[in-house]
């Protein structure tokens, strides 16, 4: 997101207008999202693959109607991973057939309406989930088109709680589920096997994690191919970081730019389709989280900054250790510099936003802009302690 200060003010520009922050905020939290940027964004991300590339955009990042709505216009289309966010994808514009359903637990109830709407492909984890789409094809009389998610068993460089292609995880399969697979498979014709997925985790900076989980996982493509299965796609799955710490926002697009080349040179001369599920690369970086300061408590041994806001709103400070920058929508430059912690209202002692900052005086009523908050945010938010949820507005 393009901030900067103006006459001491945090200003975001954007759509070529400069909007003041503090005018957006109306005495509670607020998420503000920039849609030109995740345009933006997406567009750069396509244009990595050369065209050749379906994106399925990561809904658990952030479902707000307009952002769906914005990314279904622009030809997008979804990976869901509960039938409440199919169903958000529907009302915002997405069709059955642009959806990809992931997930680890999906209900008979679920895997019903996603055989009834007749999406995509269901990404399945495991045989008995098979076995189960093929008990309700069945019944249904309906066919279902599947992938069947393999575990690279690769250990990218990120938070261990964010990892999903590790052989510990307990995200998709390894090769020794093949036998049952391609039995089950062989015995239900209306279970349609269109291709192989891969997740190896979230917040990866670098490309070569994904390389060697493809490279790992071809010889089981190619020895589904030899049974006889007309695969057509190849879901690298997504995951891609961001620049939490230095808002080099630059370095976000080469990433793009980098792992689209590296997997058209992965499946140079492959007659298949490349799809893959970025999430927090689209949205994250435009996305901020406004809040009001409502105490400052000094101590022998801290200052604290209490804000509105906290990990009911905001969890991964708490959940992952997780920076976000942190900035005053006023320079206030005549204020000496003071290191806070800055800490939200719950009843818990990990609510804690960010710890030792050093900011300029702050004062009760001063407003706080916590950045790169538009993925994971507002969709993880919760009800602890009977908090309000947040509200979100769109630019």
């Amino acid at each position: 997101m393009n901030l900067n200060y103006n006459s001491n003010e945090l200003m975001l520009v954007a759509n070529n207008e400069s909007i003041t922050l503090s005018d957006l905020y109306k005495g509670q939290p607020v998420y503000v999202y920039n849609l030109e940027g995740i345009k933006e964004r997406y567009e750069a991300f396509k244009n990595s693959f050369n065209g050749k590339v379906d994106i399925h955009y990561a809904v658990k990042a952030n479902t707000h109607r307009d952002i769906l709505s914005t990314l279904a216009q622009l030809g997008a289309g979804a990976d869901v991973v509960s039938i409440g966010e199919i169903e958000q994808c529907l009302e915002a514009g997405f069709l059955p057939e642009t959806i990809v359903y992931s997930g680890v637990g999906k209900s008979k109830m679920e895997i019903e309406k996603a055989v009834k709407l007749g999406i995509k492909e269901i990404n399945v984890e495991g045989p008995q989930e098979l076995e189960r789409i093929s008990e309700i094809t069945k019944r249904l009389n309906k066919p279902a088109h599947v992938s069947l998610r393999m575990n690279p068993d690769v250990c990218p460089d990120t938070h261990p709680y964010i990892r999903t292609g590790f052989r510990e995880n307990k995200f998709g399969m390894d090769e020794s589920f093949l036998p049952e697979l391609i039995k089950t498979l062989k015995s239900n014709p209306l279970l349609v096997l269109k291709g192989l997925s891969i997740h190896i985790g979230s917040q990866i900076l670098e490309t070569k994690s994904y390389c060697e989980a493809v490279k790992k996982m071809w010889p089981v493509f190619e020895k589904l191919k030899s049974e006889g299965f007309q695969l057509e796609t190849f879901n690298v799955g997504g995951g891609f970081g961001i620049q939490y710490e230095t808002q080099e926002y630059k370095k976000d697009f080469q990433l793009m730019q980098e792992f689209g080349q590296a997997m058209l040179d992965v499946f140079k001369d492959q007659n298949l389709k490349i799809l893959c599920e970025p999430g927090r690369m689209l949205v994250g970086p435009e996305g901020i989280l406004l809040c009001e300061v409502e105490y400052i408590k000094s101590t022998p041994y801290k200052n604290f900054a209490i804000v509105n806001t906290g990990m009911h709103h905001l969890i991964r400070p708490a959940l992952y250790q997780s920076f976000h920058k942190i900035l005053a929508t006023q320079q206030n430059l005549d204020r000496e510099e003071v290191l806070y912690d800055i800490v939200g209202p719950i009843c818990e002692s990990s609510d804690v936003i960010g710890t030792e900052r050093t900011m300029r005086e702050l004062k009760q009523g001063d407003l706080l802009a916590i950045l790169d908050t538009g993925a994971y945010g507002a969709t993880m938010q919760s009800r602890y302690n009977s908090q309000v949820h947040v509200l979100e507005v769109v630019i």
